[in-house]
């Protein structure tokens, strides 16, 4: 059997495998951070019957997974193949989490295209060494023609070259976490909001406690599930610095836009409920990225969020002129955690294996995926083969 095949079932064994609660009552997990991550490691610990408490600063879903895009793909820019096929099994992850829960998942995939030439013939060069890969997901080259007859509404511009990366899917990521949080508590497990952490305590090497705002807390094992202040926790550089992004949440609006939409400057999509998701990267200018530091999630004064609209509208006018029609209902600020090597971070930190550490940019691809793979890992004490490119140790 080739490492391809045996990775598949190995993945196939922790996935899959039929649940049954764990009869190791001595563990007690303490997992800090209850965005998408943390709160997705939680649940599937709960289910184990395992004595597990998330805690967060704020409010679960308050950080970067509050503020996401919401977009679940394996596309080009997960590289290299361990990577993208690593996000090829948390599309299927997805896919089995609706047997557990009655969420919805949008599985229209999306259209992407450039209006520079350079940059159309990187994209499509970064699509043709996806489709060498061993097993990837569906692309398809397409032109203004027919992508128009997928999108009345969208200018293409008459671009001959617009990928159709059919099995992206987005999921309404506040709503996920809350479904979530509910069953962590129905399995017994404990959410504490508004609950920082401190420091962790030992009894000579073995952890004992937690030391929170809110108190000690008991606990053997602890997850860091903490995005962007991974660094600062763990007194360690595994991310770069966090870069600021705009979201911009519309109110309901006419049943407009049936893909993800990925164009020049910005991406959007149409939820169920009528809203429009509109994500940028990279419009902040220094001077507004430098009044940010703290890591805002709003903008400090009206005048400056309302330049940034302007400038998102006017980028997404040239392709979508319904973008001037929609009123906003909520403009945030999406702070995200980026490893130095682009890669997850995934895995038992080598100076104390009772500290687990799981941050990455793609979480929202990967959140159901992770959680059920670290929670195995954590249970039965055990590494899974297709977590091995992505430990803490190769930062050491």
């Amino acid at each position: 059997m080739n490492r391809r095949h045996f990775l598949k079932l190995i993945t196939a064994i922790a996935l899959y495998s039929p649940f049954v609660r764990s009869s190791n009552k001595n563990l007690k997990i303490i997992v800090i951070g209850a965005g998408i991550i943390g709160t997705f490691i939680a649940y599937e610990l709960s289910r184990y019957g395992i004595d597990v408490t998330l805690i967060d600063k704020n409010k679960p879903g308050s950080g970067t997974s509050g503020s996401s895009f919401n977009w679940v793909n394996a596309t080009y820019p997960k590289k290299p193949y361990s990577y993208n096929y690593f996000a090829q099994l948390g599309i299927n992850s997805y896919k089995n989490l609706l047997k557990e829960i009655d969420i919805s998942i949008e599985w229209n995939g999306s259209l992407e295209w450039f209006n520079l030439r350079q940059d159309q013939l990187d994209l499509l060069s970064e699509i043709s060494q996806l489709m060498n890969y061993p097993t990837h997901t569906k692309h398809e080259i397409i032109n203004s023609e027919q992508a128009n007859i997928l999108e009345p509404s969208i200018n293409f511009n008459n671009n001959k070259n617009i990928v159709y990366s059919k099995d992206d899917g987005t999921i309404n990521t506040r709503e996920l976490i809350n479904l979530l949080i509910k069953s962590i508590k129905i399995n017994g497990g404990k959410v504490i909001t508004e609950c920082e952490y401190k420091k962790l305590n030992f009894q000579k090497t073995n952890i004992s406690s937690v030391s929170t705002s809110l108190g000690n807390i008991d606990a053997n094992k602890v997850v860091f599930a903490c995005g962007i202040d991974t660094n600062s926790l763990l007194s360690k550089n595994y991310l770069i610095k966090p870069t600021p992004g705009v979201i911009i949440k519309s109110k309901p609006y006419k049943k407009i836009i049936n893909k993800i939409i990925v164009g020049p400057g910005i991406h959007f999509y149409q939820q169920s409920n009528g809203q429009i998701i509109i994500g940028e990267q990279g419009s902040i200018s220094i001077t507004d990225a430098k009044s940010l530091k703290n890591r805002l999630e709003r903008f400090s004064s009206r005048s400056i969020e309302m330049n940034y609209l302007n400038k998102i509208r006017s980028m997404g006018g040239e392709f979508f002129e319904d973008i001037f029609d929609l009123e906003i209902d909520e403009v945030s600020i999406g702070w995200r955690p980026i490893p130095i090597d682009g890669k997850p971070i995934i895995g038992r930190l080598d100076h104390n294996p009772n500290i687990y550490l799981a941050t990455m940019h793609s979480g929202i691809s990967l959140g159901p995926l992770v959680g059920s793979l670290v929670a195995r890992e954590l249970v039965q004490d055990i590494k899974i083969p297709v977590l091995e490119n992505f430990r803490p140790s190769r930062f050491d």
